[in-house]
């Protein structure tokens, strides 16, 4: 579930708010927001290990056994884990 509180941080392209905690199912968005060519979107989807200041980690569905760092830097956005990037009608695609 996500959390009342937020957390402003800076992502690849512009700052956002980051409200997920441990045990949040989420989708993270390396690349979907901001790309031209289809071909290049990147999301995983997975479940939040544990959250600093510069990113978190996360156990990937794929991969169970290892936990993923990643930086707020490195991503574009998080969104709830029941969003998927092409199934997101509502959601603006940005230019760069």
């Amino acid at each position: 579930m996500e959390s009342e509180g937020c957390m402003k941080v800076r992502y690849s392209h512009e700052e956002g708010e980051f409200s997920f905690v441990e045990d949040d199912y989420v989708t993270v968005v390396v690349r979907y927001l901001y790309v031209e060519d289809r071909d290049q979107e990147l999301y995983y989807q997975g479940t939040i290990a544990r959250v600093d200041e510069d990113g978190f980690w996360c156990i990937l569905d794929n991969e169970q056994e290892q936990e993923e760092y990643f930086s707020f830097l490195d991503i574009e956005d998080v969104w709830p884990g029941d969003m998927i990037p092409f199934f997101i009608p509502n959601k603006q695609l940005r230019n760069y």
